[in-house]
């Protein structure tokens, strides 16, 4: 019996010392949601294409490949900032920023501001002025590294242009689920199965008794 937990222990040590990573995960529109922010009123916010495909902005199907959306099929501002609340629907360790901008300066996006919030919708961290390149033709995405807090569930972004317009293809994240979300399931497995040899080494020694 003795043996036995010795190798269960062992084995807990080694599982819960910081093993592997979680996977990545790449976040679009089949995994968060996406909505206007509060600044982005009705009205005097007039120009802009259908809000009824907001989504159509993270429908990219991965990080690598090329996207293209036309006025009818993603939100396009005239004349302002573009303001978008991203729920992620759990916290995530964010690791990059995928953008797919217009290759143009007269209808591309500039620079966006970061905010991420974790689930109590306390601030985590912030990434201003983040400068964005030209994208490329066919459009691929620019991929931004992300250096913040983790644990981030809500993503605020405002969006502008140098020229007044907000115009993009398809935007979208990558990370991993926070610690703080799923332990480990090899640790539980290991930490389960060590309770049970714990009581059963015990009852054994009552019976015994």
């Amino acid at each position: 019996m003795r043996k036995i937990l010795y190798v269960i222990t062992a084995a807990l040590l080694i599982g819960s010392g910081g093993g592997a990573r979680a996977a990545l995960n790449y976040l679009n529109d089949q995994n968060i949601t996406v909505a206007l922010g509060s600044s982005m009123a009705p009205e005097p916010f007039s120009n802009r294409s259908t809000v009824d495909s907001l989504a159509s902005i993270i429908d990219a199907p991965s990080a690598t490949v090329s996207e293209e959306h036309n006025q009818s099929t993603h939100v396009w501002i005239n004349g302002g900032t573009l303001e978008l609340d991203f729920d992620l629907g759990t916290e995530y360790d964010l690791t990059m920023f995928h953008f797919w901008n217009y290759s143009g300066e007269g209808f591309d996006v500039d620079e966006i501001d970061f905010a991420f919030f974790d689930n109590s919708n306390n601030p985590v961290g912030s990434l201003l002025d983040v400068m964005l390149a030209l994208g490329s033709n066919p459009i691929f995405a620019d991929d931004y590294a992300l250096s913040f807090p983790s644990n981030v569930r809500f993503v605020n972004a405002v969006l502008s242009g140098t020229n007044n317009q907000v115009d993009f293809i398809n935007m979208g994240f990558t990370g991993e689920l926070s610690s703080t979300v799923i332990p480990e399931p090899s640790t539980w497995t290991l930490f389960t199965l060590c309770a049970a040899v714990v009581g059963l080494s015990r009852k054994r020694n009552r019976r015994k008794g």
